[in-house]
């Protein structure tokens, strides 16, 4: 018996994730939300009329942008995802998406989902994984997505059991991204503020420069328009008066200038050139 015990311990303890996993689906009924500090766009208190207990549960497939600073490298992927170039930008848009959690089940009678999967966290609380419906049907997480206040990120899992979805966890997550695609299309929440795309692109952003005549102090180069071409193709000497067009890169401003046989030429010249 020793042996036997001995045997179903180890099985248990070596059993693949998705089994342990594969718990059944509960449903929590006539839900109200439960107002507390630790409350934000993805993750919150809830009471069921139908339970005796209050619960925190954490939304499956989403994550709303952090709401305060204290997490610096999450809003930076947070910020990265949607193209948002300042961090306090990404903290707003976790502001809006409190509210609009708030909000969406503000009349109660909502409907968690829950198989009371561990959803890890800072709160010394238990929380758990759920999906949301409102009393008409809607999903919380899908209409913060439509709204542009989540990205797709987080833990999935499979819907097919559930009537009120009947999708596995790959179909949801497609569902997820057609109505990304139009927050994008429509400039909703997050999809707002982005500009430029990623942090990289803000990194090779053209600079922006005020349309202006620079009169050269020294003998400078002149390069192609085209910013990927980094070889001079002439060089204008003191006294030239150039007209700045545009940035056209980081390090490089599109150029106008005319020659002293009166030809009107256009190049590219460095910044620290123009003593820009």
């Amino acid at each position: 018996m020793i042996y036997a015990g001995l045997a179903l311990l180890v099985l248990a303890c070596s059993a693949p994730h998705h089994a342990l996993a594969a718990k059944k689906w509960r449903e929590y009924t006539g839900c109200r939300l439960i107002p507390h500090s630790g409350n934000d766009g993805d993750s919150f208190h809830v009471k069921p009329s139908n339970r005796k207990s209050r619960y925190l549960f954490r939304l499956y497939f989403v994550d709303t942008p952090e709401s305060e600073k204290s997490l610096p490298e999450r809003l930076q992927e947070q910020a990265d995802y949607f193209g948002i170039a300042d961090i306090k930008d990404i903290v707003k848009l976790g502001k809006e998406a409190t509210k609009f959690t708030e909000q969406f089940l503000a009349d109660g009678n909502f409907t968690v989902h829950s198989r009371l999967s561990d959803a890890l966290g800072r709160s010394s609380k238990d929380r758990n994984y759920g999906m949301i419906l409102s009393a008409d049907g809607r999903d919380l997480g899908y209409e913060l997505v439509r709204n542009g206040l989540a990205r797709i990120h987080g833990m999935p899992t499979n819907l097919s059991d559930l009537d009120a979805y009947k999708r596995s966890s790959a179909n949801w997550q497609k569902y997820l991204r057609g109505a990304e695609a139009q927050a994008k299309n429509e400039k909703l929440g997050g999809w707002a503020y982005a500009s430029p795309t990623s942090r990289l692109d803000a990194l090779f952003a053209p600079r922006e420069v005020e349309e202006q005549d620079v009169v050269l102090s020294r003998t400078i180069s002149i390069y192609p328009t085209d910013p990927s071409q980094t070889r001079p193709i002439g060089r204008l000497n003191p006294g030239v008066t150039v007209h700045v067009i545009k940035g056209i890169s980081p390090d490089r401003a599109q150029v106008k200038f005319t020659t002293s046989n009166g030809k009107t030429y256009e190049g590219s010249a460095r910044f620290i050139d123009l003593g820009l």
